[in-house]
């Protein structure tokens, strides 16, 4: 009885040993993140691409959102840019200066406010879950208060469209429909300039 136990464990210390390692490879795997960065030829630094013009340096990559509200980079699909103004004139910056190439297909950056009307309509639902439970007042006030700060987050860190002044930057995050981030490469527009991104 006790030498059928020990080839049993034997046995089945062997096969662990085998799948073991399998799993692992086969879980790395599955489980490894993939980030856009420049494709070949692009100035880059950081994964970020590089545009240098007479007037302006243009710093963007495709990013996890960074601020307070890590769940917009579930829903959204954010590109983080920085904008400095080496000319000797303010220059603008309008929301038509940054669109995306996915698989065919042309995105323009989603307009802040509806992401904000979509933050505060999330604050509405999860502040009246259970209106008949008055037990819970300082919890809700609590919860509340962190949510307008993850509001207010928001609006910090996005890009601000408008004029830079002289030696002024401008950085921030635009925001994307999600599905891009299915493509295995993409192409965002910056000031009529394509920049590709590939996934590595």
């Amino acid at each position: 009885m006790m030498k059928l136990n020990l080839r049993m464990n034997n046995t089945s210390r062997n096969i662990m040993n085998l799948i073991l390692p399998a799993v692992i490879l086969l879980l790395s795997g599955a489980c490894s993140i993939r980030y856009y960065q420049p494709a070949t030829g692009i100035l880059n630094e950081d994964r970020f691409a590089i545009i240098r013009s007479d007037s302006l340096l243009i710093a963007i990559r495709p990013s996890n959102y960074q601020g307070s509200n890590g769940e917009l980079s579930s829903r959204y699909f954010p590109v983080f840019i920085r904008i400095r103004n080496n000319s000797i004139r303010k220059q603008t910056i309008g929301d038509s200066n940054f669109s995306i190439l996915a698989n065919e297909k042309q995105y323009d950056p989603i307009p802040l406010d509806y992401i904000l009307h979509n933050i505060g309509q999330n604050q509405l639902l999860n502040a009246n879950s259970d209106p008949f439970d008055l037990n819970d007042a300082v919890t809700m006030q609590n919860t509340l208060a962190k949510e307008q700060d993850l509001y207010y987050d928001v609006v910090a860190n996005a890009f601000g469209y408008g004029d830079i002044l002289v030696g002024g930057i401008k950085e921030g995050y635009l925001f994307y429909n999600r599905s891009i981030a299915d493509a295995d490469s993409i192409s965002i527009d910056v000031f009529g300039k394509s920049i590709g991104f590939v996934k590595k």
